[in-house]
């Protein structure tokens, strides 16, 4: 009752807020673009307290956003909801779906098994292969899929041997994080910085040019769990558990496989990866012939995820009901819902005001304005994610990360990255990620544990990244 009653008040603060802006800039013939500006920022700040609390569901917030834009004409209703049909958020809708169908098929249990059964009872290899497996398949399927179908596995490993299914799940949950940095559909961050920068500046990001900066986190990642991290796991380990979460976690394990349609499954998602990967390509390649050139520039990635999705269903590799549960909503909802909010910061010169603040504070720093809008923009972008959702956090930072990058007058590329990186490359709480969330019950871990286990990492990769991303995108 208390958390419903505290919701409304800071619901009814901000409506009143908005409009107190409205009114005393009509009152004062304030400038209307100034008036925009605050009222953007109002909205911004209304969503982060929403995020960060959650008093209402992610998705509700999200889709908020756009609602109060169109309301108090901060932009028009096309415009604030556009997310819906951005090609992204449906690149991202349809991928849940397609790998959806390598989960229903057998294929991703199997990968998860057979790189697992390959260390044995080794408890340092059994990290590492946990680590490679997760981040592999994360990389290409879901995040939260690729934990949850991992999981049980660990769960039985450990119930089956003598190493405690808590060394396991937490490097295997930093793994699926750690992994799902590499590719464009790794992980949503990296969807809504190559939306915002192909929207701002026409430019996209390749399918792997996330990888460069960040698969050396991700082996250095693995190093330090295996080591170090092994060693905290360790302590953590002797704590007792309950167990009350591990019998019904192996019983997810007992599913039905379709195993005649992995072959299905699996053609289909290869021929998916092939495509976009070969997209921005296709022009050099078949540039002395410029009909099939031009047939396959124009065609955009969703397109090839689509057609996907249509075939996994069309030949039974998945059932309609199950592609519609593969979705993950409240993922899409944030995406599209925040870049409502992308669009109104951009247009309204909100994104500027506060790029401005942000330079300003950066500029007091003894190193290069770049370097510094960097590192706050890195540390910003890990320090919300470890309290909110890492979607909603580059959605609200993307657009902020542009207008400091034209403030400076440099590349956006490398604070975008540090964006979705940033926004990745957490592991201080249960709420950080969802991989981190889904281990929370079953490892019987405390908020604590998390702190005790991530702080070093986080450190480093939050160093790494600032050392990498200007090296592969230079200001």
């Amino acid at each position: 009752m208390l958390r419903k009653t505290g919701f409304l008040a800071l619901f009814s603060f901000a409506i009143w807020s908005l409009s107190s802006s409205f009114v005393f800039a009509s009152d004062q013939a304030a400038s209307p673009d100034t008036t925009k500006i605050w009222i953007a920022i109002i909205i911004l700040a209304v969503a982060a307290v929403l995020f960060l609390t959650e008093v209402i569901p992610l998705a509700m917030t999200s889709l908020m956003v756009p609602v109060l834009l169109v309301i108090f004409d901060v932009i028009p209703f096309g415009p604030a909801f556009s997310g819906f049909s951005n090609q992204w958020v449906l690149l991202f809708l349809m991928m849940f779906i397609v790998g959806e169908s390598l989960f229903r098929v057998g294929v991703a249990s199997k990968i998860g098994k057979g790189i697992v059964s390959l260390a044995k009872n080794n408890e340092t290899m059994l990290i590492v292969y946990v680590m490679i497996a997760g981040g592999i398949m994360s990389a290409f399927l879901s995040n939260t899929g690729t934990a949850a179908v991992l999981l049980p596995i660990m769960l039985a490993i450990g119930k089956s041997s003598n190493i405690s299914p808590r060394k396991l799940l937490m490097p295997m949950a930093f793994g699926v994080s750690l992994g799902g940095m590499n590719t464009l559909i790794g992980t949503p961050p990296n969807g809504i910085v190559q939306s915002i920068f192909q929207e701002s500046t026409g430019n996209a990001f390749g399918f792997f040019d996330y990888a460069k900066p960040s698969i050396l986190v991700f082996i250095v990642g693995i190093i330090f769990m295996a080591t170090i991290g092994k060693k905290i796991l360790n302590k953590i380990a002797q704590r007792p558990v309950s167990g009350k979460y591990a019998d019904s976690a192996i019983a997810n394990e007992n599913i039905t496989y379709r195993h005649d349609k992995a072959w299905i499954a699996v053609t289909v998602f290869v021929l998916i990866i092939f495509f976009m990967v070969m997209s921005p390509l296709w022009g050099n390649l078949f540039s002395n012939i410029p009909a099939v050139s031009e047939f396959f520039s124009r065609i955009p990635m969703v397109i090839y995820a689509t057609i996907g999705a249509i075939a996994v269903v069309s030949f039974k590799a998945l059932k309609p009901k199950e592609a519609f549960k593969a979705v993950d909503w409240t993922t899409i909802f944030l995406f599209a819902g925040m870049l409502s909010l992308s669009t109104a910061l951009e247009e309204t010169g909100a994104a500027t005001f506060i790029g401005n603040g942000i330079v300003n504070v950066t500029n007091q720093m003894p190193i290069s304005p770049a370097l510094a809008a960097l590192i706050g923009i890195v540390v910003v972008s890990v320090v919300l994610t470890n309290f909110m959702s890492n979607t909603a956090t580059a959605a609200l930072l993307a657009p902020i990360a542009i207008a400091i990058s034209i403030n400076l007058g440099i590349n956006p590329a490398p604070l975008l990255m540090g964006v979705g990186l940033g926004a990745s490359a957490c592991f201080l709480t249960p709420v950080a990620t969802p991989p981190n969330t889904l281990v929370l019950g079953p490892g019987d871990f405390t908020f604590i544990d998390y702190i005790k286990a991530g702080w070093l990492l986080q450190l480093i990769s939050i160093i790494l990244l600032i050392i990498l991303i200007p090296i592969f995108f230079p200001f």
